[in-house]
């Protein structure tokens, strides 16, 4: 799964499928946007991984048939990523949740909308997930816009579910089914 597209202002983006070789440049990338933004799970520390571990990530993601780990690439520099992980067990393996994150220079640029619309093609592709799961923060709002546009809805919500230092906020818990089934 490889596609390329060109954001408004003449950028080309490679979505990509992440591979094991990826781990360090990723796990870079992690660390520079949780330092720009709030709406992450994690701030500028990233995600807490070692490069060996985010490689077997990777690897296992690899071989899963419900688990994808996609990469935007602007001149071989990760600008954005999403990942998604279906449950572990047969009652729970149709589903699971995804986590995406856009450098905050190309925020705004559709790198999100294209990342989001290609782990739906592959969900649809799959045979196996039928929902995607997200969770967002309240005051996120442009995501929430996108993620209503392309099919999400909201379907809770969970109080001060993140914290920095002593503000909490509120996250929204989203799901969309997967081609109807």
């Amino acid at each position: 799964m490889t596609n390329v597209f060109r954001t408004a202002n003449g950028n080309h983006i490679e979505i990509r499928r992440a591979a094991p070789d990826d781990a360090g440049a990723i796990l870079a990338y992690l660390q520079t946007v949780g330092g720009e933004s709030d709406n992450l799970t994690f701030g500028p520390e990233g995600p807490g991984l070692t490069e060996a571990e985010e490689r077997d990530y990777l690897a296992r993601a690899a071989a899963s048939d419900n688990a994808l780990v996609l990469l935007a690439l602007h001149q071989g520099t990760i600008v954005g990523s999403l990942s998604f992980e279906g449950g572990h067990r047969m009652r729970t393996r149709h589903t699971g949740e995804l986590g995406i994150s856009v450098a905050r220079a190309f925020t705004g640029s559709g790198i999100g909308r294209a990342l989001l619309e290609a782990v739906i093609e592959w969900a649809e592709e799959s045979g196996v997930i039928r929902k995607l799961n997200l969770r967002t923060r309240v005051d996120n709002a442009g995501a929430i816009r996108l993620y209503e546009r392309l099919g999400w809805v909201a379907e809770g919500r969970i109080t001060r579910d993140q914290g920095i230092g002593e503000v909490f906020t509120d996250t929204i818990f989203m799901g969309r089914p997967v081609d109807g089934r």
